[in-house]
């Protein structure tokens, strides 16, 4: 009896991932449409004329089962299933997976809580662990596969399928396309004002200064500021790019002496004319004769 709750639920949890392996193609089928179409109604095509590294390679045409597909095309197709291949895995991984004896619990009331019982205790042989398998096993026949077939999810992928064939057959057949092409976004996206692209920051001129100095340089050195110092009006200027601070100017007569040089003296000693002039009456006599007999010594 084990052994055959353990074969039920195996063959109900095979069941549920060929349906989930059917989920996720259905949604990459119908998102992979859906991108390339809007990637062919955007002319999203001359994103390859933006890069020289596909120029080489623009208009050339490939063979691809017994049909000729432009590059471009080829192209759009790459991208459209990359982004496709991410948005399906996104969506995957965030979905809500549930088990097979969950889902079976909840469209069998009769079975709830009474096959997950059964199945975790399986391996113990006592007489209420056997009838509660056996029990649960008559229960489960009335499972049907299609149990765990969502159709309303079927039927969303199913229904943007649809509309997106029809939408590329419509393009195919008129040649419609939106006036909207890469170079648009291009310009877009460099007209965006981005943090510190303000239009209020000043500009910096060719000579290291800013449109905003002229104003404050004709402010700063138009007319020289006046003190006064000592009742004497002054007239400072800082020059542009001196460094060293105010200068005073002052108008007076200039004086051109020229410069005279001194006669030729001896080497020996002389007596100072203000040296005697300056010595106290009294002892004027006392004072030169000691000083002269220093300089004997």
């Amino acid at each position: 009896m084990a052994l055959e709750i353990e074969n039920i639920v195996n063959k109900h949890e095979s069941v549920l991932k060929k349906y989930r392996g059917l989920y996720v193609f259905a949604d990459l089928l119908a998102a992979f449409l859906v991108l390339y179409a809007l990637f062919v109604l955007l002319n999203m095509r001359d994103i390859f004329l933006m890069f020289s590294t596909f120029e080489p390679y623009t208009g050339a045409k490939y063979s691809i089962f017994g049909a000729e597909i432009v590059f471009e095309t080829l192209g759009l197709i790459v991208l459209a299933f990359i982004f496709s291949l991410i948005l399906t895995a996104v969506r995957f991984y965030r979905a809500d997976k549930k088990d097979a004896i969950s889902l079976i619990e909840e469209k069998y009331p009769v079975l709830r809580e009474r096959m997950r019982t059964a199945y975790d205790n399986r391996d113990t042989d006592n007489i209420i662990v056997r009838d509660l398998i056996g029990g649960v096993i008559i229960d489960s026949k009335p499972v049907k596969p299609s149990v765990f077939l969502n159709r309303k999810k079927l039927a969303k992928d199913l229904l943007v399928t649809v509309f997106a064939v029809a939408l590329l057959a419509y393009v195919a057949q008129t040649g419609y396309q939106t006036t909207i092409s890469p170079y648009d976004m291009n310009e877009l996206i460099e007209n965006i004002p981005f943090p510190g692209s303000d239009s209020n920051l000043v500009s910096v001129e060719e000579n290291g200064g800013t449109s905003g100095d002229q104003q404050n340089n004709e402010e700063l050195f138009g007319e020289p500021a006046v003190i006064v110092v000592e009742g004497t009006e002054v007239d400072l200027k800082i020059p542009p790019g001196a460094g060293q601070g105010f200068t005073r100017q002052e108008e007076g007569e200039q004086n051109n002496e020229s410069f005279v040089q001194s006669g030729i003296y001896g080497s020996d000693a002389t007596a100072s004319q203000a040296y005697y002039e300056n010595l106290p009456e009294g002892y004027r006599s006392v004072i030169q004769s000691y000083f002269e007999q220093l300089a004997e010594e």
